[in-house]
């Protein structure tokens, strides 16, 4: 008698044996494509690889850090410098103010002078002179003025006043006659209360009430006086 297999009945088992082959054969290839030897020589390779970029990142801190100290070092003598710059320019403004080579505006107080008339033996003493126009011009100062102007010309801290005949004379410029208009910017009120007082001036309100000399001051708010307009220089005279 012949037995006969049914012929699909060994094909399970066929199937299951070539499963278990290709498993152990994978098995064995991968262990061929990566060696032990290699996945140590990578693991260190990586250990190394992250350890310089530790160290990159930590010199690279410290450069930033370094960098950040001469930046900070660098503005703070920037900042240095233009407080000194801002001293000096104010230093400079402050100068030419004092000097009177800048326009002034602001409170102030305005004397007027004009002449009187004669009366009696008395030879001059109605008119006003140079010595009068200094004197006024000193009252203004201590009473706190930051810049006088006569007639619209300023004066400065090197300005001569002279008499020239009738008129008078500024420094370098032309002749100024009466009436006279001598203007102070600065302590409105404490020029105002310096001229008031009964021993200011003694010999202008002495000759006021003798010869009608005229004397009279306002205090305003707004007044303006120009920049001194001739030379700084003082010339002196020399006998030839």
């Amino acid at each position: 008698m012949v037995v006969r297999w049914p012929q699909l009945g060994w094909l399970p088992v066929v199937a299951l044996t070539a499963l278990l082959f290709g498993f152990f054969f994978a098995t064995q290839i991968r262990s061929q494509v990566i060696p032990q030897s290699d996945r140590v020589s990578r693991n260190q390779a990586l250990v190394a690889t992250v350890r310089r970029l530790e160290s990159d990142n930590s010199a690279d801190r410290t450069r930033i850090e370094q960098l950040r100290t001469a930046i900070n070092r660098l503005e703070g003598e920037a900042a240095q410098r233009s407080d000194a710059d801002r001293q000096l320019t104010d230093q400079v403004t402050e100068l030419r103010a004092h000097a009177g080579l800048t326009r002034l505006r602001g409170p102030g107080v305005t004397v007027t002078l004009a002449d009187g008339k004669p009366v009696g033996s008395g030879v001059g003493g109605y008119l006003v002179n140079a010595q009068d126009i200094q004197d006024v011009v000193n009252l203004l100062f201590q009473g706190g003025a930051e810049g006088v102007a006569v007639n619209g010309r300023r004066i400065s801290p090197l300005s001569k006043i002279a008499g020239a005949g009738t008129a008078i004379v500024i420094d370098q410029g032309p002749p100024l006659a009466a009436p006279f208009r001598v203007v102070g910017v600065g302590n409105r009120s404490q020029m105002d209360a310096l001229i008031g007082q009964t021993s200011s001036l003694g010999d202008l309100k002495l000759r006021q009430r003798s010869y009608q000399l005229q004397l009279g001051w306002n205090a305003g708010p707004d007044l303006t006086l120009p920049a001194y307009d001739s030379s700084l220089v003082v010339r002196f005279a020399h006998a030839p």
